[in-house]
């Protein structure tokens, strides 16, 4: 299916300017480019036009598959440098609206130097990249774990813009940003008032990637979004820490099944078998219950479905915000089907705290720091099964995240 599914966006890539979709219309280039090659992502094209080969210079255009609709694009952006030289792209890339083909698109100025970014893993990535000041406003505050963000709120240097699915126009407008990063979502509607304010919507679907590498690849677009010269090499680093523990994994027996979320009211939501998580978990040597299921995103299941998995789950690893440790007694008055998981007779629970914990932050685009978790916490050294690989599994450290629950 994924080979079908590559092979559609290749041939939608060639006729891109004719299966846009988008905001804001503008003349597509009309010209062929140099595609930069992917090795993970799967949602994103990026082709290098110019470089002196062409009057108007060097522009970037990068093309998002939509990962609801296979067949079509999400959004096309246009990246042209600031300055006379990218004035003058912009100018002749305008001329052609009479006479090319029309594409849905938005032209952004690059590096842009003042955004408003709703999402906390973006907003650590560009720390990272070196880019941290393009940060002007950012929402959904409280939950992000980023002690000079919070720091630049308290001053006023960065604003707080409220709500990610409410937020505050009048702060945003005030602002001034260059771009607004969103996280786009199926079936959304689009995003109501800020369609209309003429500022470039960066849709992250990073989070919709087929693979954990592949997300983190986005780092590449973002980096030209932002002008860094640092997301390839951070990239690099990132995946050959990632394939090396893989490595370590493959050599260890096939470890514990892991599951990784709780109920919430009535619905227990779990990782898809096609999940950037149930290919961590595999990559880790994990077992994963669900490792059989064809979906990428999260499956909403019953407790009663769960619960028939329950003897076969031997590590509970849950994240939850705020608050002291949950204890096996208070989970049990949350819910008291929770008893029938195995790990929870012969206690293997683990928790995270994300609201002390930059968790969500530093995940999303270092998947190799949570492939060593699910390492340790599927292959944990005292377990009778893994003692001939003790010392190995040692040499990877400590748990970063996850705490066993101790009562």
């Amino acid at each position: 299916m994924m080979k079908r599914y590559n092979s559609i966006f290749m041939a939608l890539v060639a006729l891109a300017l004719f299966a846009c979709q988008g905001r804001k219309t503008a003349s597509g280039d009309g010209e062929g480019g140099d595609t930069l090659k992917m090795k993970y992502a799967r949602l994103l094209t990026i082709v290098r036009h110019g470089e002196g080969t062409y009057d108007e210079g060097t522009y970037d255009e990068v093309m998002i598959a939509n990962p609801w609709k296979a067949g079509t694009l999400l959004h096309r952006y246009i990246l042209v440098p600031k300055g006379k030289e990218g004035d003058e792209t912009v100018a002749q890339l305008a001329r052609r609206r009479a006479s090319g083909v029309r594409c849905t698109t938005d032209t952004v100025r690059t590096p842009v130097e003042s955004s408003a970014v709703f999402m906390a893993p973006h907003c650590q990535l560009m720390y990272e990249l070196g880019v941290g000041n393009a940060i002007r406003g950012v929402c959904d505050l409280d939950y992000i774990n980023i002690p000079d963000i919070r720091k630049r709120v308290s001053s006023s240097s960065v604003v707080d813009c409220g709500s990610s699915m409410a937020p505050d126009l009048e702060r945003i407008i005030a602002l001034k940003p260059e771009a607004i990063l969103v996280s786009p979502f199926e079936n959304s509607g689009g995003y109501g008032k800020l369609d209309k304010l003429r500022i470039p919507l960066i849709e992250a679907a990073d989070y919709m990637e087929t693979s954990p590498l592949g997300r983190a690849e986005w780092m590449k677009f973002y980096g030209m979004l932002f002008g860094s010269r640092q997301a390839d090499s951070l990239f690099a680093g990132i995946e050959k820490e990632y394939q090396s523990l893989k490595s370590v994994a493959g050599k260890l027996p096939e470890g514990l099944s892991v599951l990784t979320e709780r109920k919430t009211g009535g619905v227990w939501y779990v990782p898809g078998g096609r999940s950037t998580i149930a290919l961590l978990l595999k990559d880790a040597h994990a077992r994963y219950v669900f490792a059989e299921d064809d979906h990428s995103g999260s499956l909403a299941m019953s407790p009663e479905q769960i619960l028939a998995k329950g003897r076969e789950i031997d590590v509970w690893a849950f994240k939850y915000f705020g608050g002291a440790p949950l204890t096996r007694a208070q989970l049990l008055q949350e819910y008291d089907g929770y008893k029938a998981l195995h790990c929870f007779a012969n206690p293997q629970i683990y928790e995270v705290d994300t609201s002390t914990e930059p968790y969500f932050e530093l995940t999303g685009f270092h998947p190799e720091i949570l492939l060593r978790e699910f390492i340790l916490l599927s292959h944990p050294a005292d377990h009778a099964k893994f003692s001939k690989y003790a010392k190995d599994i040692r040499k990877l450290g400590a748990l970063r995240f996850y705490h066993r629950q101790l009562q």
